[in-house]
């Protein structure tokens, strides 16, 4: 009996042993893992941080919400201001703002031509693209832009965290010469985008890297809703 009670507590202890080998295993991939996602979360930052800011033919200005009443949202508006700066300095005397119709009345490029006009920037300087549902979208719309009218030099506007997959897109799309821009401002928000931003640069170059030409997929609910309900009419 003595011989049979050893062997099982034996066999229970070692199955602890293994459940303890096997949760620290787990512990470490995790800790790993999300030190790994940090890293690259930071390098993303940096490469935003470390582009050239230099005079170029047009500035790309990539959009982001509307406030309800449909004038820029504050991460949007700080964008402009960059763009607005630029265009004051007759570093960029092209704007070319690209978003997307967010709902009824809600489109992002209007809203930010609007904006700019309140400013004093001209009409005939900017110009509209309400088809860039996401980034490579505004990439693929802004560089068939410059070829159309002999552009060699762009200057991206957008968040620091977003530059750098921006770039790529428009490095792809192939744009001769990318330089970058963003606003001066941080936010406890940042955090969050800059970590969304490692599975997004890491679809974005695993899609270009096996399809230069790879086309734009997005979808945006409202519009979705908003077509159903039009071809039901």
């Amino acid at each position: 009996m003595s011989c049979g009670f050893s062997s099982r507590s034996v066999s229970r202890q070692a199955r602890l042993d293994m459940a303890r080998r096997t949760m620290r295993l787990v512990f470490i991939s995790c800790v790993v893992f999300a030190l790994c996602w940090v890293v690259a979360a930071a390098l993303i930052c940096v490469r935003g941080f470390s582009m050239r800011d230099a005079p170029a033919d047009i500035a790309v200005v990539l959009g982001n919400a509307l406030n309800r009443n449909g004038t820029p949202s504050p991460i949007l508006a700080s964008r402009l201001n960059v763009a607005l700066r630029c265009y004051r300095e007759r570093r960029c005397p092209v704007l070319f703002v690209s978003g997307s119709i967010d709902g009824p009345g809600l489109n992002e490029a209007l809203g930010m031509r609007a904006w700019l006009m309140d400013r004093g920037v001209a009409d005939r300087d900017i110009v509209i693209d309400d088809q860039g549902d996401n980034t490579l979208a505004s990439a693929r719309n802004a560089t068939a832009y410059m070829r159309a009218h002999g552009m060699t030099r762009v200057m991206l506007i957008t968040q620091y965290y977003h530059l750098a997959r921006t770039r790529l897109a428009f490095e792809r799309a192939r744009a001769p010469i990318v330089t970058g821009d963003y606003p001066r401002q941080f936010r406890a928000m940042d955090l969050y985008s800059s970590w969304r931003e490692v599975p997004a640069y890491a679809v974005y170059w695993i899609r270009l890297t096996l399809d230069a030409d790879a086309q734009p997929v997005t979808f945006r609910p409202i519009r979705f809703l908003m077509n159903l309900l039009l071809d039901a009419k």
